[in-house]
């Protein structure tokens, strides 16, 4: 089986340049998908928010910055921090529910599924604790629910992303905890961390969906 690496990353789209972002990417899937594929990614979703784009990948090398056709990256704010321009920002993975291993196979061609990438802002003083319950959650392997889940996190935006109908893999393999700490009430404890939305929204909402503006699979099984 492959190795397989899965990351995330978040950029911002320039003023006004959210309508060519989506005419750049229909005209040149062609040459995107090339480069995809000559970078040996296997899978990648691209999410807009308004103003803000997302990606989800999965490659089989070990990557640390996104690159995307020049016509594209000209649309995107330069963010700022490092010597070298940057288009786009690693998100860091502070939860996964299932880890890509080996010996078994992580993506079945013969399982259609949905992708779902949604955004949600977490208060700050929040940040640490929210970490600490889904780091918990996580190492304690107890309460498997969907190995496609991922939460990345830049700042206190976070990105989750997760595939339905949702496959458990109940391995946990690497788990670091024995305990079995976890809240029952966990979701409802990390309603309190998220920033609220202008709009009223309940809780059970609080996520939002975000539109799916790219999709790139380049072998139907590994």
């Amino acid at each position: 089986m492959l190795t397989i690496f899965r990351y995330q990353f978040r950029a911002q789209i320039r003023d006004g340049a959210g309508p060519a972002i989506i005419q750049a990417l229909s005209a040149e899937k062609n040459q995107i998908d090339s480069e995809l594929l000559r970078d040996a990614v296997l899978f990648l979703k691209i999410y807009q928010f308004g103003n803000q784009i997302f990606v989800y990948l999965e490659s089989e090398l070990q990557i640390s910055t996104l690159n995307l056709p020049k016509s594209i990256s000209d649309l995107l704010c330069t963010w700022p921090g490092k010597i070298q321009i940057r288009k786009s920002v690693r998100m860091m993975d502070i939860f996964h529910d299932g880890i890509p291993r080996s010996d078994a196979v992580w993506r079945a061609s013969d399982v259609p599924r949905k992708s779902i990438g949604s955004i949600i802002y977490l208060r700050p003083e929040k940040y640490s604790s929210y970490v600490f319950y889904h780091f918990q959650l996580q190492e304690e392997g107890l309460r498997k629910f969907n190995k496609y889940y991922l939460i990345g996190a830049h700042e206190n935006c976070l990105f989750s992303y997760q595939e339905v109908p949702a496959e458990i893999d109940s391995s946990n393999i690497g788990s670091i905890l024995t305990t079995n700490n976890s809240p029952d009430n966990c979701a409802e404890l990390m309603g309190q961390h998220f920033q609220p939305w202008q709009e009223e929204v309940g809780m059970e909402i609080a996520w939002k969906a975000m539109d799916e503006i790219y999709a790139y699979l380049a072998v139907p099984r590994y």
